[in-house]
C-alpha cells in the first residue's frame, strides 16, 4: 500500500470572493499566499472594483448569482470541478450569490467527499453589520458544510446570538459554532479583559486593547480542544488581513502534520509579521498617522505589504518569538 505525501499531493483551491485591480484584499490577498505555498488557485471574483471601498471613491461592477452560476457551469461542463481539494469563500455581500455558493459547495462535496471548505463568514466588525441582515441565518445554515470557519468576534457573536465579555464566554461561543456543524472554529480577533488572559500568553505589550485568537477543534466524541493565541497589535489602518488569514489557514491546515492549533499558530506568525511590516511602512509614509486616512494616496500607503512578505509566508517559524499560545479548558 502506498501513501501520498504532502509534496506529492496536488492541491487546487476554488477561491470565491471579491477582487480589486489595485491593492490587496479579497482574492488579491488570498491567491498569492496560496500559490506561494504550492497550491493551484482558481479565483472566482464576485466583484471587480478598481480598489477597495476604504478609498474616497471606487469604480467597477458586481456579479449576480446567475453570473456566478454560469462560471461554475462552465467548469462543470469541462469536467474541471473534480480537481478541487479546497473551497475558500470570503466576502459575499449578496444573499442570492451566497445561496448559489452553498449549492456549489454541496455539489463539490458530492464529487469529492474529502473536499475541505473554509468559510470566512465576513459580515461585519466593530459591532455593526455591513451585509444585509438576511445573510446571517444563511451563514448559520452553511456552517453544516464548512469544515473550517473563521469569524471575527462580532461575527461569532452574531452567528450564536451570544455576547463575548470573557474568555469562558468565548470558549462557549466556539462550542456553539461547533453545534451549527463546523468541526474547526477560529475566532480570528478577540478582545478580552486583561485579567482574564492567562499569564502564559501575556505579552510585554499586553493591555486592555490587545487582541487574541481562539482556536477550537472538535473531536469525534464532541469534545473541543481549545487554545488562546496572543500576538502583538499595531495601531494603524489595515485591510485584507482577514483574507490573508483565511487563505493561509487553508494552506497550513491542509498539511497532514498540522492540527488546527499548529496551523493557526503558523498563520498568525505570518500575518503578524506582514502586518508589522505594513505598519512600519505606513508610519514612515504617512508621518506616523495611526487612524484611517482620507486622501487616496495615504490610503494606498496602507495596503498590505504582501509581495514583500513572501519570506514571512514561506517561513512562519522565523517569526514565532512574538506569538504565544496556551491550551485552555472550560
Amino acid at each position: 500500500m502506498t501513501t501520498t505525501t504532502d509534496e506529492e499531493q496536488n492541491y487546487r483551491v476554488l477561491s470565491i470572493q471579491s477582487h480589486t485591480v489595485s491593492g490587496y484584499c479579497g482574492n488579491k490577498a488570498a491567491v498569492f499566499p496560496l500559490q506561494t505555498l504550492g497550491f493551484d488557485v482558481d479565483n472566482l471574483n464576485t466583484v471587480q472594483f478598481s480598489n477597495h471601498t476604504g478609498y474616497p471613491s471606487w469604480t467597477g461592477s458586481r456579479m449576480n448569482a446567475q453570473d456566478v452560476q454560469e462560471l461554475f457551469d462552465g467548469l462543470e461542463k469541462n469536467e474541471l470541478i473534480g480537481e478541487y481539494t479546497h473551497v475558500l469563500t470570503g466576502y459575499i455581500g449578496n444573499f442570492a450569490i451566497l445561496e448559489t455558493i452553498q449549492n456549489m459547495v454541496k455539489k463539490l462535496k458530492a464529487v469529492n467527499p474529502d473536499l475541505v471548505y473554509l468559510c470566512d463568514t465576513v459580515m461585519g466588525d466593530g459591532g455593526a453589520l455591513y451585509v444585509a441582515p438576511e445573510i446571517v441565518p444563511l451563514y448559520r445554515h452553511i456552517m453544516q458544510y464548512a469544515d473550517v470557519v473563521t469569524p471575527n468576534q462580532f461575527e461569532a457573536e452574531t452567528l450564536t446570538e451570544t455576547k463575548i465579555t470573557s474568555l469562558e464566554e468565548a470558549c462557549q461561543v466556539a462550542k456553539k459554532l461547533h453545534s451549527l456543524g463546523s468541526p474547526n472554529v477560529v475566532i480570528t480577533t478577540l478582545s478580552l479583559p486583561l485579567n482574564d488572559v492567562p499569564i502564559e500568553v501575556r505579552l510585554e505589550t499586553s493591555s486592555e486593547e490587545s487582541l487574541y485568537c481562539l482556536s477550537s477543534q472538535q473531536a469525534k466524541d464532541g469534545t473541543a480542544e481549545q487554545y488562546l493565541i496572543a500576538f502583538p497589535t499595531y495601531e494603524g489602518y489595515f485591510t485584507g488581513t482577514g483574507d490573508l488569514f483565511s487563505s493561509l489557514t487553508v494552506a497550513h491546515f491542509a498539511r497532514k502534520e498540522n492540527s488546527l492549533i499548529e496551523a493557526v499558530f503558523k498563520v498568525i506568525c505570518s500575518v503578524n509579521a506582514i502586518t508589522k511590516n505594513t505598519y512600519l511602512y505606513q508610519q514612515k509614509k504617512n508621518n506616523s498617522m495611526k487612524t484611517k486616512p482620507n486622501a487616496a494616496n495615504l490610503v494606498h500607503n496602507c495596503e498590505l505589504r504582501l509581495i514583500q512578505g513572501k519570506k514571512e509566508i514561506e517561513h512562519p517559524e522565523l517569526f514565532k518569538d512574538v506569538v504565544k499560545k496556551v491550551k485552555i479548558s472550560y
